[in-house]
């Protein structure tokens, strides 16, 4: 687009030390949070019906939504993966060179977000899989009427916590540099 015009109302100028930094942290953020969303996709179907613990009728549900929790983080990671391709050259009012679309921008608020909506995933996936690890009713499968804390467990039990955590911080790190202020703008200007 050199040479023309852009609407300040679809684009914002980026200084050239902000679009480093958006092309540097995005895609490293992004990939990071794509490749631990994928792997959690496949770990959380594994151990989830594999663990002692698999014989437990809610343990459908809690696999389910430890699944829901791994799908809100990739789309969250794949964001910002692909988020550097919204900058362009072009000339604007605050100046020429780097611009962000805004509109692309604005609609990775949703993906952003949503790693961080997991937050109304954990206490329902809490609940449905801790329950039969505190209230074990002896019986054939379960002997002593209680479920011995293994690995395999723990893990399970942290990655939705690990997939929110992430979730929080692609939002606190993508935010800002997606939808930058003016502070933000003339901060990295100088």
């Amino acid at each position: 687009m050199p040479g023309h015009s852009i609407d300040s109302r679809a684009y914002v100028w980026l200084p050239p030390r902000l679009v480093a930094k958006l092309k540097r942290t995005l895609p490293l953020l992004g990939g990071l949070t794509t490749a631990l969303a994928l792997a959690m996709a496949v770990a959380v179907p594994v151990m989830g019906y594999r663990l002692p613990t698999s014989h437990s009728a809610t343990n459908g549900i809690s696999v389910m939504l430890a699944m829901f929790s791994a799908v809100l983080l990739l789309m969250s990671g794949v964001a910002l993966l692909f988020a550097p391709a919204w900058i362009e050259v072009g000339h604007h009012p605050g100046g020429t060179g780097h611009v962000l679309r805004l509109r692309p921008a604005s609609i990775s608020a949703g993906p952003l977000c949503g790693g961080c909506a997991s937050i109304v995933v954990l206490p329902l996936f809490y609940l449905f899989y801790a329950t039969p690890l505190t209230w074990s009713d002896p019986g054939p499968v379960n002997p002593h009427g209680y479920t011995q804390i293994t690995f395999g467990i723990f893990v399970y039990l942290v990655m939705p916590l690990i997939a929110f955590a992430l979730g929080v911080v692609d939002a606190v790190i993508g935010w800002p540099l997606l939808r930058p202020s003016q502070r933000t703008i003339q901060r990295y200007a100088r």
